[in-house]
């Protein structure tokens, strides 16, 4: 039976994490941090913004994938955004961003990872 060796250092890292163990920061993670700039911007990164139940803005989305009177299904870079509420109605529209109104009951982030 093998024993294992905690200061053995030729262990291979898993996944996304260095030879300690801890996750690995990407080069842009740590650029975004030492220039102190909003993560969203650099990271690809979904800002939600919601006012009230009444208005909602997503900045950085990529898609609409469906649209109704009652729900709405929106692709970020870092996953689905579900919106469902009354009255839902797209008032702004950009590249970039989106803002929704209506009456918001619930909002529902699906991690794309």
């Amino acid at each position: 039976m093998a024993k294992s060796n905690p200061g053995n250092t030729n262990a291979k890292p898993g996944k996304g994490r260095n030879r300690k163990g801890t996750i690995k920061k990407s080069f842009r993670e740590k650029f975004t941090e030492l220039l102190e700039l909003p993560k969203d911007l650099l990271l690809d990164r979904p800002k939600l913004t919601l006012i009230g139940c009444r208005d909602m803005m997503i900045e950085n989305y990529k898609s609409v994938l469906e649209y109704g009177v009652g729900y709405m299904r929106v692709k970020t870079g870092s996953g689905i955004v579900r919106i469902t509420g009354n009255n839902l109605v797209i008032r702004e529209i950009s590249h970039d961003d989106i803002i929704i109104s209506g009456t918001v009951h619930s909002v529902e982030f699906t991690d794309a990872g």
